[in-house]
């Protein structure tokens, strides 16, 4: 099993109903990691900045179709659930794939969703395999908010370094003098350079476009972002929204989809 945390400019997207989710227990130590951040904040998060908003009324023209890499790699994402432990029934999943997910840009956005409110602090950590310390790691003072919610990596001044294998973790810290009680859910990430293919098709693409081109060429986290910040620009749009539920489905983060596209029906 693999763990780790991180925190900041979240987006928040609404409360939703709880959504049956895997149990996951945090028994087995975290990986170790490389030297840099820890960040503790008892602030309020606030929300993350917007893009531009789009026309009113634009058409939706692309239609996102995820096609993971073809590398071969072990399913690696850990879904966390809890059914009780201070947390009531809680759902906790990383918006990650079952396997390393790709990404071009340097300080890219983590994106995790939570189906109820918990009075419990939560942690987010980054590290790498064999090394000692946490690349970023963030403590909440509290994870009283549920939705989908958003960590960008340009708040704590980490870059991503290209080729290497980081994961990335996210807790709910149930019994801080116990810590395999914790709710516990986790990815991974890799950036790579951009092939020239990539670079071609987004060079006259407009935001629209961009999250289409991006899941097309396996590029997952940044296809996530794009779409994100599209449905955070225009949070009534219910046409993007059910392409980020789209996007997060066919990757298997089926709590967070369905969470969407409850939001898409008004529910």
């Amino acid at each position: 099993m693999k763990h780790s945390l991180s925190k900041h400019g979240l987006l928040i997207v609404a409360l939703g109903a709880g959504i049956p989710c895997a149990l996951h227990s945090a028994e087995s130590p975290l990986r170790e990691a490389p030297a840099s951040s820890l960040v503790e904040t008892n602030r309020t998060v606030q929300p993350t900045e917007q893009i531009p908003p789009a026309k009113p009324g634009a058409p939706v023209k692309t239609k996102i179709v995820y096609k993971p890499p073809l590398r071969g790699a072990p399913a690696v994402r850990i879904d966390g659930g809890s059914r009780g432990n201070g947390v009531s029934l809680i759902c906790l999943n990383v918006l990650a794939p079952d396997h390393t997910g790709l990404v071009v840009q340097e300080q890219p956005s983590l994106y995790w969703y939570q189906s109820e409110p918990a009075a419990v602090p939560l942690e987010l950590t980054l590290i790498v395999d064999k090394k000692a310390q946490p690349v970023l790691q963030v403590k909440l003072p509290d994870a009283g908010r549920a939705g989908i919610q958003r960590l960008k990596l340009s708040d704590y001044h980490v870059t991503l370094s290209p080729g290497i294998e980081y994961e990335w973790v996210v807790a709910l810290v149930v019994d801080p003098e116990s810590r395999s009680k914790d709710v516990v859910a986790s990815g991974y990430i890799q950036r790579v350079n951009p092939s020239a293919g990539l670079t071609a098709r987004l060079a006259n693409a407009g935001k629209a476009e961009r999250p289409s081109i991006y899941a097309e060429e396996g590029i997952w986290y940044d296809a996530l972002d794009a779409v994100s910040d599209l449905v955070e620009a225009q949070p009534d749009n219910a046409s993007w929204r059910a392409e980020q539920a789209a996007l997060l489905q066919q990757a298997g983060v089926t709590n967070a989809a369905a969470y969407v596209r409850n939001l898409v029906h008004g529910n």
